[in-house]
């Protein structure tokens, strides 16, 4: 099939620093990125061939006493994309990008709509204001086809 544009999504919860958020506990995620591709208009042929283009950044604060952050993308609640980062000796400020790639199942495509959630926690035992995320964005893009 043709090579069919999808759909773009961007999600942007805090454009500067000056929304700084404490990273929560694994228990309690923070949803830093919720996004829907809408995929009513892939014709059924291209159903089985839709690929999906995810990126986030995050700029984080991070307490030395922590020992790692971790983000998470799901569709439809499902974990798709996982990845893990430790935290430096001294309190600094990390800038962290990922892109995260995704083929979702024909039925979830022939649904008209999949929802993409990123989100981010810490292994502390406990969390404070000196472990947080500032600005942070989440973006998706979907194609459909194969040539």
């Amino acid at each position: 099939m043709t090579i069919q544009f999808v759909d773009l999504r961007l999600s942007n919860q805090a454009a500067s620093d000056n929304t700084p958020v404490v990273i929560p506990l694994a228990a309690t995620p923070l949803v830093f990125g919720d996004i829907g591709i809408q995929t009513v208009g892939v014709s059924p042929d291209n159903q089985g061939n839709v690929r999906v283009l995810l990126a986030g950044f995050l700029k984080v604060e991070n307490n030395p006493l922590f020992n790692t952050n971790t983000i998470i993308v799901r569709r439809n609640g499902t974990i798709i994309f996982t990845t893990t980062f430790g935290v430096a000796i001294s309190r600094e400020n990390e800038a962290f990008g990922f892109t995260a790639v995704d083929v979702p199942p024909p039925l979830a495509v022939a649904a008209g709509q999949i929802q993409y959630t990123a989100e981010i926690f810490t292994n502390a035992a406990a969390t404070d204001a000196f472990n947080n995320v500032q600005a942070r964005n989440f973006s998706g893009v979907a194609a459909a086809g194969n040539s």
